[in-house]
């Protein structure tokens, strides 16, 4: 089973993303939110809109900091992809999981 969210930050304009508490607010809200115990064992797709082209270190901590302590750094590896406006923030995200 294939879960897809679609992150959304209340307007198109937003182009960059900070602070570790608004990450861990938007992972609550719109992530772990959705996601049953079913679902944390399946594929989860995680799209950032195209606007966002900046995510801040301590964001990606905050919005992460509580993906790893349920499915662990190889889980979030192995099972979720995230999605953004560039191949190459797409591989700094995963560059910077630890």
């Amino acid at each position: 089973m294939n879960t897809t969210i679609n992150l959304d930050f209340g307007s198109p304009k937003v182009i960059a993303l900070a602070g570790d508490k608004e990450g861990e607010t938007i992972y609550t809200e719109q992530v772990d939110s959705v996601l049953t115990p079913e679902k944390w064992q399946g594929e989860i797709t995680i799209c950032f809109p195209d606007s966002v082209v900046i995510i801040g270190s301590s964001f990606w901590m905050g919005f992460t900091k509580n993906m790893i302590q349920e499915i662990g750094y190889d889980g979030v590896c192995d099972r979720v992809k995230f999605v953004t406006s560039s191949d190459e923030l797409t591989e700094e995200l995963y560059d910077d999981l630890l």
